[in-house]
């Protein structure tokens, strides 16, 4: 019960078919020009997925280095990527976000989707901003988002069921989370159900581990990785301040 199995992996565009990567990435434009120290041009997409932001910050004319430890997810992103025409704009590694090297400098470095969140410590957490600051550029900045611990305490997970429908298909996740707060950690148990008409095709299970965080606990270990934060907000709502009801928060940091 990995996490982003092949099969999970097979089915995670229609289950994110709404997702709007599109404006999240006009989101991401809007941090760049308010935030860079300097004009971004070259991207590192860490847990890059399937690519949809790869594919999005590409068409708009970035070059961006996307990398994932999924081969799976991987595998997707490169059809996808080849489908858009945009090969020469990206390139794909797998790779795991603790370890990049020999990969040159960036202007911005992205960790979306609480990506960061799948590093089961504080230690490994550190050790992933590390390398990212090995290679964005003075004054580049790094932007993720997290799960604010504040608010999982607060509202606390609860079971889930995510029925959609697309491509001829019925798609059914249903999502039991066992909170540890102990660990800050939220292990979720995945269950899929995928249909054709009344006919069931398929049925599996994966276990995905989020940590959660405290907004201070980014900001310190972004400084202790040679990065200062410039700002803390939820998700894609730069203005507003972070309150204990919002799950997703962005970070921005410049690489001091």
């Amino acid at each position: 019960m990995s996490s982003f199995g092949r099969k999970y992996s097979n089915y995670y565009d229609l289950l994110y078919g709404d997702k709007d990567y599109e404006k999240e990435c006009d989101y991401l434009e809007l941090l760049f020009r308010e935030f860079a120290t300097r004009r971004v041009r070259r991207i590192l997409d860490v847990a890059c997925g399937t690519g949809g932001h790869t594919i999005q910050l590409a068409k708009r004319g970035y070059t961006v280095l996307a990398r994932d430890l999924s081969a799976n997810m991987l595998s997707i992103a490169r059809t996808k990527i080849t489908l858009a025409g945009i090969s020469g704009k990206v390139r794909l590694e797998k790779g795991d976000m603790r370890s990049l090297q020999g990969m040159g400098k960036f202007d911005a470095c992205l960790c979306m989707f609480a990506s960061i969140g799948y590093l089961p410590s504080l230690g490994q957490t550190l050790g992933a901003f590390e390398a990212m600051r090995t290679h964005v550029s003075n004054g580049g900045l790094l932007i993720l988002d997290f799960w604010n611990g504040l608010a999982v305490l607060t509202i606390k997970p609860s079971k889930r069921v995510k029925t959609v429908h697309r491509k001829g298909l019925t798609i059914v996740r249903s999502a039991t989370p066992r909170l540890d707060p102990l660990h800050d950690l939220c292990r979720v148990h995945y269950k899929m159900l995928i249909k054709k008409g009344p006919r069931k095709i398929d049925e599996f299970s994966e276990l995905h581990s989020m940590r959660y965080f405290y907004p201070e606990e980014i900001r310190l270990l972004l400084k202790l990785a040679g990065f200062e934060t410039v700002s803390l907000h939820p998700f894609l709502y730069p203005s507003r301040s972070t309150g204990v009801r919002d799950w997703n928060i962005s970070a921005v940091a410049q690489a001091a």
